[in-house]
């Protein structure tokens, strides 16, 4: 595919794949992993804390998950 994409987009069954979740910041960490899993069930998922730290490099099939101590989404979950 060739040009821009929009923020939070790429190819997928329907010719779009979500990257990004804002809408679950603030939700417990089961529920949004659910949602997330409904938009892109070719994912996984790196739990982490609140520090911000991400790991190293890019992963297409990876969602990072930063949570609070009460397994809250602090961070919009992205995939990389």
């Amino acid at each position: 595919m060739g040009g821009l994409e929009p923020a939070g987009a790429g190819e997928g069954r329907d010719g779009i794949w979500k990257t990004s979740w804002p809408e679950v910041v603030g939700w417990p960490v089961q529920n949004a992993v659910v949602r997330i899993k409904g938009d892109r069930p070719d994912i996984s998922f790196i739990a982490g804390g609140t520090g911000g730290q991400w790991p190293p490099g890019h992963n297409p099939s990876r969602v990072v998950i930063l949570s609070n101590e009460a397994g809250v989404l602090v961070k919009t979950p992205v995939v990389g």
